[in-house]
């Protein structure tokens, strides 16, 4: 079963659940007092709770908590993504899979090359999605997803993670800094937050990655084979998990 979330400071020996959470546990899983959950409060602590009381109208529960516990299930290394914007549901299955991954924060990017509009819209829904992941996966936070931002502001942010890597193919890195792997990449960078930048569907424009590459962004391989742009994320995070963990 999954773990739910719940505000960092309702925490204490007991706490009552209402709304989507309370209806998904009462209405859908159909949970009866003395069942057994794990919740999170989102800051990396898990409470073992059971199921106490249900009010008569089924709309909020009473549930005991024991005393937290670490969860342990976040990575060790911090990745935000910069992922371009890519055409049609791809990005919820991004921000989906990238959590389950063990992605920290999300940013989603319009770019020269991106054709979508209005994704402010979905940011509601991107972060639903983001919580339901994360849940899923028994992790100890709800990554951010964030506004979407143009490229250029998400270049010039004053606060951001000790090493960047954009996702390029070979023919898309300036002839004087040639794409690395991941892996030799971290044999040279043991520690640090990653912000992790991947193009729509037609790429980055040129001018993009000389502008990520003049603001210290290190190009990245992620194997011989062409990757979508919904596939691009994960692979990297996954390697990155494989090198790392």
């Amino acid at each position: 079963m999954p773990k739910y979330f719940f505000p960092a400071g309702d925490a204490g020996e007991a706490l009552t659940l209402r709304g989507e959470t309370a209806h998904h546990l009462l209405h859908v899983l159909r949970l009866k007092p003395g069942a057994r959950i794990t919740l999170c409060d989102g800051n990396c602590r898990d409470y073992a709770a059971v199921l106490r009381e249900v009010d008569a109208k089924g709309a909020s529960c009473l549930l005991e908590l024991s005393p937290p516990v670490l969860c342990e299930t976040e990575p060790f290394i911090p990745v935000t993504l910069y992922q371009a914007l890519p055409k049609g549901d791809k990005m919820e299955t991004v921000i989906q899979k990238s959590v389950e991954l063990g992605v920290h924060k999300i940013i989603p990017l319009y770019t020269a090359h991106s054709l979508v509009k209005n994704a402010e819209k979905k940011i509601a829904r991107y972060q639903k999605i983001a919580e339901a992941a994360a849940g899923q996966s028994m992790r100890g936070i709800i990554p951010l997803i964030s506004p979407p931002m143009k490229f250029p502001q998400a270049l010039g942010e004053a606060f951001f993670p000790v090493h960047w890597l954009v996702a390029v193919s070979p023919s898309e890195a300036p002839d004087h800094s040639p794409p690395v792997s991941l892996r030799s990449f971290f044999r040279a960078h043991a520690s640090g937050s990653i912000g992790l930048w991947i193009g729509p569907e037609g790429g980055f424009s040129p001018e993009e990655i000389t502008a990520l590459i003049a603001a210290g962004a290190t190009p990245i391989t992620l194997g011989k084979r062409v990757l979508r742009t919904e596939t691009a994320a994960l692979a990297a995070l996954a390697q990155i998990n494989g090198i790392t963990e």
